[in-house]
């Protein structure tokens, strides 16, 4: 038995060792032409990134990661849901396939910590249409990890989007969550407290900046000098402790005050948008790494901060959906090539992001003016190429959104002629 003092200490210290969070990144293959798994491993090997959140379960992911000791949390896409629901074999079949298969026994398999039911299912713009099939497809997967003696390694959550919780004053203590999915997550939190897992949220201070006047770019971004928002006798200092708190009310309102929550999806992007450029995204990304790093918590939770937080994303995807904005193409760290964007770490001890090495690329190609050809419908054609290919950063707001055509294309006052994208691409 420890003498009081003694023990005091190592307490303080099991507190302190509580509060430290780990930070993973996202990593999505929804690209044209994406860097090949293996560079990416090593790509996350050199920044010292040591987890890793996946939107699927590809098998060439899958093997590149085998023996690299990154932690993995798999993902199951939104168009599985109903069959996973289903069928119990279904799930035992892909447990089977993308569990079973490569999971590391202190081996060189693939360190696997978490399955994640869907991707962002309550999403509302999604309206209803996956609501029926997440609890069950939960359920059914928890079943088969169970038969396969892996449920005690490997657990099962249900990432869940921003705007799964609201508060209409902007109070963080006035959360809940939306109405239509009060139900949803009451089985949905009662499951995972039943195998002690945690709770997956998506916290968005960039489209919580776009969305409300009242939420300024300084306090976004970590700022010292930003306008405080108070909540009674609590103050909030940043955008990330009041959207955290926020869904810390939701969750108390129905039961579940000390679930541990994991922050899913956070970042800022480069592109598409106002406010959408790399140097923004640093002062953010530097921001949150620190807030992280610190020893404070929030208002509502100053001592149990989210347990892990996975940054949004590693690369660009120039075949994400744009329905809610332009910058969805424009979340990563890394451009599609894993080159950086910006000064950064990921706060485990890198000075500065560490670019892909020797990625191989085709000869790149330009389209330029023929000043002998007919103009007239250059607008159509640009809109036809752009039906195909990124144009985003031309979209208002984006990088590229002072440039118009046909001005662009009748008058060439600008340095650039019908530069509308550089073709580059992977070999293979």
């Amino acid at each position: 038995m420890y003498p009081f003092p003694v023990f005091l200490f190592l307490t303080i210290l099991c507190l302190l060792g509580s509060t430290a969070d780990a930070i993973g990144v996202n990593w999505g293959t929804m690209s044209s032409h994406p860097l090949p798994p293996p560079k990416v491993v090593e790509l996350l090997k050199s920044n010292e990134v040591s987890k890793v959140k996946l939107f699927d379960a590809d098998p060439l992911v899958l093997q590149a990661l085998s023996g690299s000791n990154i932690v993995v949390t798999l993902g199951i896409p939104n168009s599985m849901l109903k069959t996973l629901n289903s069928s119990r074999k279904a799930a035992e079949s892909w447990v089977h396939d993308n569990v079973t298969r490569y999971f590391s026994h202190g081996g060189a398999g693939v360190r696997i910590e978490y399955v994640a039911v869907g991707d962002e299912p309550f999403l509302q713009s999604y309206g209803d249409q996956f609501h029926p099939f997440v609890i069950g497809a939960a359920m059914n997967i928890q079943a088969a990890l169970t038969k396969a003696n892996l449920a005690g390694e490997v657990k099962v959550v249900v990432p869940c989007s921003f705007d799964t919780f609201v508060s209409e004053s902007g109070r963080p203590s006035k959360g809940h969550f939306r109405t239509d999915l009060n139900k949803t997550m009451i089985e949905l939190l009662t499951f995972l407290s039943k195998h002690h897992s945690s709770f997956f949220v998506t916290i968005s201070p960039f489209i919580s900046f776009q969305q409300n006047k009242n939420i300024s770019l300084d306090f976004s971004l970590f700022k010292e000098n930003a306008h405080h928002h108070n909540d009674s006798l609590r103050t909030y200092k940043n955008s990330f402790d009041l959207s955290y708190d926020t869904l810390v009310s939701a969750l108390s309102k129905i039961g579940f005050p000390e679930i541990d929550i994991v922050v899913a999806r956070i970042g800022w992007p480069t592109d598409g948008a106002a406010n959408a450029t790399s140097s923004i995204a640093e002062t953010f990304m530097k921001g949150l790494i620190d807030h992280l790093h610190s020893k404070t918590g929030t208002p509502l939770r100053p001592r149990n901060r989210p347990i892990e937080t996975f940054i949004f994303s590693l690369l660009d995807e120039d075949h994400r959906s744009i329905t809610s904005g332009n910058f969805e193409r424009h979340w990563g760290v890394f451009t599609f090539d894993g080159q950086a964007k910006y000064h950064f770490n990921f706060g485990q001890g890198t000075k500065n992001l560490v670019n892909s090495q020797f990625v191989e690329y085709l000869a790149p190609k330009w389209c330029v003016v023929n000043n002998n050809k007919d103009l007239s419908n250059a607008s159509a054609s640009a809109l036809d190429a752009c039906s195909t290919s990124d144009c985003t950063a031309l979209s208002p707001g984006g990088s590229c959104s002072n440039i118009s055509w046909p001005d662009f294309l009748l008058n060439f006052k600008l340095p650039i002629q019908l530069l509308l994208m550089r073709l580059i691409s992977f070999r293979g």
